[in-house]
């Protein structure tokens, strides 16, 4: 696998707009990853544009048939279910949920067990009576700011670069 690049970069990589790249993206240009809504970029595999730009060299400008593409789609789709089973990649969509899942049955527990577990071990530990609340409000606080939170804004210490 080539360097995993975002349209902007492979069009200076390649020489081409990305008019263009879009256009070749149509007519079968591999995709890596599709952009989910606004903001979120699709990304390329140079290694398989470059290898997919030679094969419609080599096609010397004729149109690839529609049998010559069924067969390339169908070998992607072969290729991609082997690569599947074999656990080299996985579907965003069931990360997301799984994701998801794991995420609100974190939430659910730091908003209604942790507080008053908490709360209770520490009186019982030190003698004093602990409101809740003083653990509870830090912690609704900071899930709200993890509500807000933009993944495409820069993030202090964010080293993609």
């Amino acid at each position: 696998m080539g360097r995993k690049v975002s349209k902007a970069d492979l069009s200076e990589i390649v020489g081409r707009d990305e008019r263009t790249l879009t256009r070749w993206q149509s007519d079968g240009m591999p995709v890596v990853e599709f952009g989910l809504g606004r903001g979120n970029e699709n990304q390329y595999d140079t290694e398989a544009v470059v290898q997919w730009l030679m094969q419609q060299a080599s096609l010397n400008g004729k149109k690839e048939s529609s049998r010559d593409r069924l067969d390339r789609v169908r070998a992607n789709r072969e290729e991609l279910a082997l690569a599947k089973e074999l656990g080299e990649v996985v579907i965003a969509s069931d990360m997301i949920q799984r994701f998801e899942a794991m995420i609100m049955s974190a939430k659910v527990e730091l908003l209604n067990t942790f507080p008053d577990v908490l709360a209770a071990e520490l009186s019982a530990r030190y003698g004093i009576e602990v409101d809740d609340l003083l653990i509870r409000e830090p912690i609704e606080a900071i899930l709200r700011r993890l509500s807000d939170y933009d993944n495409d804004a820069d993030s202090v210490g964010d080293s993609d670069e």
